[in-house]
């Protein structure tokens, strides 16, 4: 009985280390997110939207932890289900980028290239950014108890900014939570229309 309960645990201790995020690949950590995210219920998104998901998570959020990235999508995420923004993915990042430092997301509008540099980096936020918005064909993962206290945290959050500025409109709106270098908050007004 003993040899059992020991092979038993063996085996359990082996699944929990092959799905531990200290040792999963990113492929992994976006299957789960997939499952963590309050995600529009849509059949599939264009390629449009994923690759503008991409730029988006690159720019905003390479230097984050996937945990970071996911609360990044979150928030557009938000803003394509409500109303008050762009209904695509593309219509939300790339909103107001004719206004120069005046855009939803800076890499928009800052002047710079948007040519990703890190390929390795360009390549994480492309997988992740695939499997947020895969749709209903996608394979169901096991959810991570860290992304599904996170979808609690930040399921309304409507906007976000570096903790290294404090944009005026951050005193207006109800703050939620820092997540690595990223303050998010919601917006009732945003929240009322999704």
């Amino acid at each position: 009985m003993r040899n059992r309960k020991t092979i038993a645990l063996a085996a359990l201790a082996a699944t929990l280390i092959h799905f531990s995020p200290a040792f999963a690949g990113p492929a992994y950590h976006a299957r789960a997110a997939v499952a963590a995210l309050d995600l529009p219920k849509v059949k599939r998104q264009p390629a449009a939207d994923r690759r503008c998901l991409a730029q988006a998570l690159y720019h905003e959020a390479r230097g984050e932890s996937v945990t970071g990235q996911i609360a990044v999508a979150q928030v557009i995420i938000n803003r394509v289900k409500s109303r008050a923004y762009p209904n695509s993915v593309c219509g939300v990042v790339y909103q107001n980028r004719h206004r120069r430092n005046a855009c939803q997301f800076s890499f928009a509008c800052d002047g710079v290239s948007e040519r990703a540099r890190e390929k390795a980096a360009y390549a994480r936020s492309e997988q992740l950014a695939s499997e947020i918005l895969c749709g209903s064909d996608c394979k169901t993962a096991r959810k991570l108890v860290r992304l599904t206290r996170l979808t609690g945290i930040v399921a309304r959050a409507t906007h976000y900014h570096a903790t290294s500025v404090m944009p005026s409109w951050g005193r207006k709106k109800k703050r939620l939570t820092r997540i690595g270098r990223h303050i998010f908050y919601t917006s009732t007004r945003v929240t009322k229309t999704m």
